[in-house]
């Protein structure tokens, strides 16, 4: 049986316009997932559907014993929402299958520095430098952050692609900047990973 548990759930609702989820998802298992994907409904008080959103982790791999983030958010969510339930989805990753997309194993992240902003709508931001350490190209780039508040459940999430129309060739490296504009509550810690694929040579 799959072992992939939710941790850190958090949710910030604005106004009526929208309802905002923040969690991780940790893989107990000794198998690697891939796209996970998390569905989130909320239930009235006789714990009838009254609205579902699904949306996948931040990152494309969830390996084992690892953490990997996720972000859900209601559109004009229904008024009269009472609970909510959470499941998890995904694929056991195989890595002997080269019709799949293979993890690279070579890109690291340094030099991580978090700022507080907190004007125009920018809540914070996490800078760095992202670096191919491997002798192959990396496509398909992400660079996935987790912010924590004081009692470490998760209060923000960020996972662009770095390079989305192109590869980061070895020995290469990139500064990013990541914006948060929505967060559910202050910030005391964060984790930053990134994961690509292998181009295929």
């Amino acid at each position: 049986m799959e072992r992939l548990a939710i941790d850190g759930l958090t949710w910030q609702a604005e106004g009526e316009s929208s309802l905002q989820f923040w969690g991780e998802v940790i893989n107990l298992e000794q198998t690697t997932h891939r796209w996970v994907r998390i569905t989130i409904r909320l239930l009235d008080a006789a714990r009838n559907v009254l609205a579902e959103k699904s949306d996948i982790t931040g990152l494309e791999w969830t390996l084992p014993s690892g953490k990997n983030p996720f972000f859900v958010r209601f559109e004009n969510p229904p008024r009269d929402w009472h609970s909510y339930d959470v499941t998890v989805a995904s694929h056991v990753h195989d890595y002997a299958d080269a019709g799949v997309p293979q993890p690279h194993a070579g890109l690291q992240v340094d030099r991580v520095h978090y700022r507080e902003i907190n004007r125009a709508g920018l809540y914070a931001s996490l800078i760095g430098l992202l670096n191919n350490t491997s002798d192959t190209p990396a496509s398909h780039v992400k660079v996935a952050a987790t912010l924590y508040g004081p009692d470490g459940r998760v209060v923000g999430v960020l996972s662009p692609y770095m390079v989305p129309q192109g590869v980061l060739a070895p020995g290469d490296s990139m500064h990013f900047e990541l914006k948060f504009y929505a967060l559910s509550g202050p910030v005391a810690d964060y984790t930053v990973q990134a994961q690509g694929r292998k181009v295929a040579t």
